[in-house]
C-alpha cells in the first residue's frame, strides 16, 4: 500500500508537467501568448483506509464483524459526460484524446479506467471462479479543456445509452471498437458500467469471492442484441459523481473500496448454509445490491443516480 502523502508527492511532477502543457497551449503568433485551451490528465486510484491499493494489496477489517480480508482481482469502469467547472460555475468545454481507452465519435464519447492488471495476487486469477481482468491498465483520462481554473469535476460512471445502442446495433462483441469490446453483460444484455471482482477470507480462515457488477438492466432487444426496441434501458444504473474544490493538476479521483462494500454482510446463500461472498449483478433479487447501489447513490428501483449520495468517489 502507498499512503496519500507519498502518492501526492509522486503526482506533483505530473502536476508541473500539466501546468507546462497548459502554459504552452494557444497563442496569437505575436509577443503576447494567451492560452485558449489546456491539456489535462484526470487521474484515478483505488484506495482503502488512506492508502492506494492495487494488485496484491490485502485489505483487512471488512464485513459486519470487521474480520474479513479482501484482495482486488479486477477493477474497471467507464466514464462519460465528463465536465469541468470554474469556481464561478462556468462550464469549460472538454475534448478527450482518441486512444485505445477513449472512444470519441459523433454518437458519443466514453473512456475506460482500468486500475488492475493480471500480474499478482488475486489479479492473476487465483481464488476466483470467474476471473476476467485484463493485462493492460489505464489510470488517467486525457484531453483538452477550455482555459480556466478547474475547481469542480463531474462525470457519469457508465456508457451513454445512445452510444451503447449504436455500438451494439453496428457491431458484434468481437469487433466492437476499443474500449467497448469488454464489460458487456453479453451482447444481448447491454453493458456493465462498473466491475469489481475480488477474493476474500473471513475471520475463520474460509475463502470466498465477490462480484460487484453495476450495469444497465431492462434493455429489451430481440434476444440477440439489446435496445433494438427502445432508445434506453429501463434502469440506467449509471452512478453520478461531482467533486468540488478539485485541482486537476494535483488531485486524484479516489475510488474507495471500503465504501463500495459498506454495510454488506459478506455472506452468500449456499445449498443448506451460507458461505463467505458478495454477489451483486444489478438484480433486485440479490440482497447485496441494495447496499451497494445505495453506496453508489443509485435508486435500485428506478436506476436513477444522485451524485450527492454517492460515497464511493472522493478527492485524494
Amino acid at each position: 500500500m502507498t499512503d496519500f502523502g507519498t502518492a501526492r508527492g509522486a503526482l506533483a511532477a505530473v502536476g508541473v508537467a500539466t501546468s507546462l502543457l497548459i502554459a504552452g497551449c494557444g497563442g496569437d503568433g505575436g509577443g503576447n501568448d494567451t492560452a485558449t485551451s489546456q491539456a489535462f490528465a484526470l487521474r484515478f486510484a483505488a484506495v482503502d483506509a488512506g492508502h492506494v491499493v492495487s494488485c496484491g494489496s490485502t485489505m483487512s477489517g471488512f464485513g459486519p464483524n470487521q474480520t474479513d480480508d479482501v484482495q482486488i482481482s479486477d477493477l474497471r469502469f467507464y466514464v462519460s459526460n465528463l465536465q469541468f467547472f470554474t469556481a464561478q460555475g462556468q462550464k469549460l468545454a472538454v475534448e478527450l484524446d482518441r486512444n485505445e481507452f477513449q472512444y470519441v465519435s459523433d454518437d458519443g464519447t466514453v473512456a475506460l479506467v482500468d486500475l488492475t492488471d493480471t500480474s499478482a495476487g488475486a489479479c492473476a486469477g487465483t481464488g476466483l471462479s470467474y476471473p476476467e481482468g485484463t493485462a493492460r491498465t489505464n489510470a488517467a483520462i486525457t484531453g483538452k479543456a477550455d482555459a480556466g481554473k478547474i475547481e469542480r469535476v463531474s462525470f457519469d460512471v457508465g456508457v451513454p445509452q445512445h452510444l451503447m445502442k449504436k455500438v451494439i446495433a453496428d457491431h458484434t462483441a468481437e469487433d466492437a471498437p476499443s474500449p467497448l469490446a469488454e464489460m458487456h453483460w453479453s451482447w444481448a444484455f447491454a453493458y456493465r458500467h462498473f466491475v469489481m471482482n475480488f477474493t476474500m477470507v473471513d475471520g475463520n480462515g474460509t475463502a470466498g469471492e465477490g462480484y460487484v457488477h453495476v450495469g444497465s438492466t431492462d434493455c429489451g432487444g430481440d434476444g440477440t442484441k439489446a435496445l433494438t426496441d427502445r432508445e434506453a434501458c429501463g434502469n440506467l444504473n449509471t452512478p453520478a459523481v461531482s467533486l468540488t474544490k478539485f485541482d486537476v493538476a494535483t488531485d486524484t479521483v479516489a475510488v474507495n473500496i471500503r465504501k463500495i462494500l459498506a454495510n454488506v454482510d459478506f455472506e452468500m446463500a449456499a445449498t443448506d448454509s451460507t458461505v463467505p461472498g458478495v454477489a451483486c449483478h444489478s438484480s433486485v433479487e440479490q440482497p447485496d445490491c441494495a447496499m451497494i447501489f445505495a453506496n453508489f447513490g443509485l435508486n435500485q428501483a428506478t436506476g436513477t443516480a444522485s451524485a450527492q449520495r454517492n460515497t464511493v468517489f472522493s478527492i485524494m
